[in-house]
């Protein structure tokens, strides 16, 4: 595989800025690698990548590089997980959330893709969160590739289904609902970060990614065309992006100081290095240095067609960044190196090619990290003096002219003189950059200083109203405590006054029924003795009429006398008793 560069030949040389040691991406935080199907990849079954970047040291992988794509570390993920995620995650069904569904609402991935957005926004307003959450998770099975190849065939469905939509337009999916729009996003690039209950992406910009005008990479998330770039490649609105993706393969990852991916020079498009090499974008070419002609490794750039010397830019990357980096990353770099000039005829290229190897032995037996980094970067160094000395040893057996020798001694001054004043001119940029910095850092503090006083006088205002309203609180408690005891003094004096009341009333009673029953009494006393009268008129009454008469029986009528008096008196009684009532 790695024999494709050794027949690449490039016959064009432009002129070459100095070298990049970082990509230019959106986002440098991200660590842990989440799965990514490019939309270019449908054709392929092979739609996940699994473990880390660099899993393949020695060959370079099928679907190099950058088919991944990084999100927050997964031990974090884990930690923010819901409970109900994990049972989802460990295979329990939550029947909770079907159960109040009926089969005709609930919804499938082909809906999604098919139906019109009008009707499934309409459908998933009347679903519920857990519900619509459980959906995404399925999209997310989908897309982890847990269902193996036939879950991964009807994912590759769908996708080219929701890719040859004509009605997926910005109008339409306005008024889609968000869930079915991250659905659709998720479907058409292929990543399942859309998906994640931790980013949340606003609607408009999932429209722009959905329709290819914002970079699909959320770290990134730059307007496309990037930087207005105008080249073959940017302006197809495809939806790639020159700031973060790779050119060959239209992916992204988040690998900065390293030599996995290659920069053009010309154009600052960037192209995986794996890449490159199986497509035939390394290889040896003819470069012009000090008027001189030579052969060496170089990187054609797909996007401008123009090449870029690689010997320079391995050098600077390993300068500015290998004494960062661990035993496995240097290992892993010094394999990338070695790939890369693994083709290479020239000297300087097979002997970077010879020692990366045998650096790689070394670590591999115990040599130390900063031992090897310090070997290599002295390597480098030896390159830059060992064609001086090739040329002085093979003209070592011929006499040259004075003014032939007088020209060379001025070609070797001429050229120290521009490494010094190169030399120079870097160190007062360094020097300029570093007192911008220190003024900076001066003004920061400063700054700070001033937010720091700031915050001790807005801390001393709150302190001094805190104590005004703790004072306040302290008042209003006592006052609180004064009203509550005049309302218990209050409560005992109304409770003292309704039992005199109480006792009054009772006593008003009592002596109403005492007058009423005296009352009564003399009533019955008058009554008795207006009878009494009664009576003995009567029996006077009668002895005149029976001695007049001389028939009736005397105890016969004295008896039925008696009975009339009797009623009338009870009759009395009960008219006198009834008002009373």
């Amino acid at each position: 595989m790695m024999g494709t560069s050794s027949g690449s030949h490039f016959n064009d040389q432009s002129s070459m800025l100095p070298p990049r040691q970082q990509p230019r991406l959106g986002g440098g935080g991200l660590q842990t690698s989440l799965t990514l199907v490019s939309p270019d990849a449908c054709g392929s079954p092979n739609l996940h990548e699994r473990g880390s970047n660099y899993d393949q040291i020695r060959e370079s992988p099928s679907e190099s590089a950058s088919s991944h794509e990084t999100w927050p570390t997964a031990d974090a993920l884990v930690a923010k997980k819901p409970e109900k995620e994990k049972e989802r995650d460990n295979g329990f069904a939550e029947h909770s959330v079907v159960r109040h569904i009926s089969s005709s609402d609930k919804l499938s991935l082909g809906d999604v893709a098919k139906e019109r957005v009008g009707i499934i926004a309409e459908r998933m307003q009347n679903l519920p969160d857990e519900y619509l959450d459980k959906f995404k998770n399925e999209l997310r099975a989908f897309l982890e590739g847990l269902g193996g190849s036939q879950q991964r065939e009807e994912f590759l469905y769908l996708q080219k289904l929701v890719q040859s939509r004509g009605d997926l337009i910005e109008k339409t999916l306005i008024a889609a609902h968000r869930v079915q729009l991250e659905i659709l996003v998720s479907l058409k690039t292929g990543i399942q970060a859309f998906l994640h209950p931790s980013v949340s992406l606003s609607q408009a910009s999932l429209i722009d990614i959905f329709l290819y005008k914002r970079c699909r990479n959320i770290a990134c998330g730059s307007g496309l065309p990037a930087d207005d770039c105008a080249c073959d490649l940017c302006s197809k609105k495809n939806g790639f992006c020159n700031l973060c993706m790779c050119v060959i393969c239209n992916k992204f990852d988040f690998e900065v100081n390293t030599c996995r991916w290659v920069g053009c020079d010309v154009c600052s498009h960037w192209t995986h290095t794996d890449c490159a090499i199986r497509n035939g974008q390394i290889g040896m070419g003819p470069c012009v240095k000090n008027g001189a002609s030579s052969a060496e490794m170089l990187f054609r750039c797909r996007a401008c067609s123009r090449t870029s010397e690689l010997l320079g830019w391995v050098k600077d990357v390993f300068q500015h960044c290998a004494p960062t980096w661990d035993r496995e990353a240097l290992i892993r770099e010094l394999d990338y190196v070695s790939r890369i000039f693994r083709g290479s005829e020239d000297p300087k290229g097979r002997k970077l090619f010879w020692k990366c190897d045998e650096l790689i032995d070394k670590m591999k037996s115990g040599l130390a990290e900063p031992m090897a980094s310090r070997t290599i970067l002295m390597f480098f160094q030896e390159l830059e003096v060992d064609p001086s000395r090739n040329q002085d040893s093979e003209e070592a057996g011929r006499t040259i002219s004075p003014q032939e020798a007088f020209n060379k001694i001025a070609e070797v001054v001429q050229e120290a003189v521009k490494k010094m004043e190169m030399v120079a001119e870097e160190k007062m940029r360094m020097v300029k950059k570093a007192r911008l910095a220190v003024d900076a850092c001066e003004q920061e503090l400063k700054d700070k200083a001033r937010e720091v006083a700031s915050l001790k006088m807005e801390r001393q205002r709150k302190k001094i109203q805190i104590d005004e309203l703790e004072s306040i609180v302290r008042l209003k408690q006592a006052e609180a405590d004064m009203f509550e005891l005049k309302a218990n003094e209050a409560r005992r004096e109304a409770e003292r006054l309704q039992r005199i009341a109480l006792a009054k009333t009772e006593k008003s009673e009592d002596d109403y029924a005492s007058r009423y029953l005296k009352q009564r009494l003399h009533e019955a006393e008058a009554e008795k003795q207006y009878l009494f009268e009664k009576i003995k008129l009567q029996e006077s009454s009668s002895r005149a009429s029976q001695s007049s008469a001389g028939t009736s029986d005397p105890s016969k009528m004295m008896y039925s006398k008696i009975q009339d008096l009797l009623k009338n008196m009870y009759n009395t009684s009960s008219k006198s008793d009834g008002p009373i009532d």
